[in-house]
């Protein structure tokens, strides 16, 4: 997915901004304020709503995961893939 840098033209919010924000919308940990910049983003991004959906079917799917269910090296692997993913995709 090729992830716009620039905000569409009637709101402040880019696609990285917005995949950034993907699990604290589902949280409902977002501001209300941020909630609606990240739903009027939605509204004109079919890429960002297409992730938000395989999010929301990845959770489905998994169930609820606790740390305490992961072997720590599990859980180490993922963090480190994570942290090698976030930097490729923020990445200038």
């Amino acid at each position: 997915m090729s992830m716009r840098r620039t905000p569409p033209q009637s709101h402040d919010m880019t696609c990285e901004q917005a995949v950034g924000l993907v699990t604290a919308y589902l949280d409902r940990a977002l501001s209300l304020a941020d909630s609606d910049r990240f739903e009027q983003h939605l509204a004109e991004c079919l890429h960002c709503r297409e992730h938000l959906k395989q999010i929301e079917a990845a959770i489905l799917v998994t169930g609820e995961i606790r740390a305490d269910d992961l072997d720590p090296l599990a859980r180490e692997d993922l963090m480190d893939l994570y942290r090698h993913w976030r930097d490729d995709a923020f990445r200038p």
